[in-house]
């Protein structure tokens, strides 16, 4: 894939692989299940686009503006950051910002903008890095607060580790119902 061969960060290629790795072998039904009240794994793909659209379009303010402009990190930001960034581990249900709250894309185009939003941004993120410095602070996270370039790019694939994990729990899920499906249409035809 001519796509995958661009990425230059070895973490976005991480997350891109794991996300194909994750989603190959769904077909759109599997792809648009989800229980009641819940992202299936199209939403989630789409999620994480509109994440990788959204520090693509804060990049490239900083670059139109020549620098970040960012306030100190609070004591509870750096916490976090250092919880999320450097020990991977999120906190448990995170309210997702309405601005990356999924529309509806079809699984094609869900698996397609996930791929060209994550290649975009890590274009735009190399060029900021050649700027400015890998360990500048560019954009400010909203619940973490600012992150460098190095980190924006270990958060995005955490991130992204986060809702496959996500993903395979639905694949279990639908696999526990097909099983309890199996097994009621043999009892009844049994009795």
């Amino acid at each position: 894939m001519k796509q995958l061969a661009e990425l230059n960060s070895k973490h976005l290629l991480r997350a891109s692989k794991l996300a194909q790795s994750s989603v190959a072998i769904m077909d759109d039904e599997q792809m648009t299940w989800a229980p009641k009240g819940k992202w299936s794994s199209a939403s989630l793909l789409e999620h994480l686009a509109l994440g990788f659209l959204i520090t693509v379009k804060g990049a490239r303010m900083v670059l139109r503006q020549g620098g970040p402009d960012l306030p100190k990190p609070t004591l509870w930001q750096r916490w976090l950051a250092f919880r999320v960034i450097e020990l991977g581990y999120y906190p448990g249900r995170v309210i997702a910002p309405k601005m990356v709250c999924p529309r509806g894309l079809s699984p094609e185009d869900a698996k397609r903008a996930f791929l060209s939003n994550l290649v975009e941004m890590d274009a735009i993120l190399r060029q900021c890095e050649e700027k400015f410095g890998k360990e500048t602070k560019l954009l400010a996270h909203p619940y973490i607060g600012p992150l460098s370039i190095s980190q924006w790019r270990k958060f995005h694939l955490f991130h992204v580790r986060r809702h496959m994990r996500q993903i395979h729990r639905l694949r279990e899920q639908m696999a526990g119902m097909y099983r309890e499906e199996l097994v009621a249409a043999a009892s009844a035809s049994q009795g």
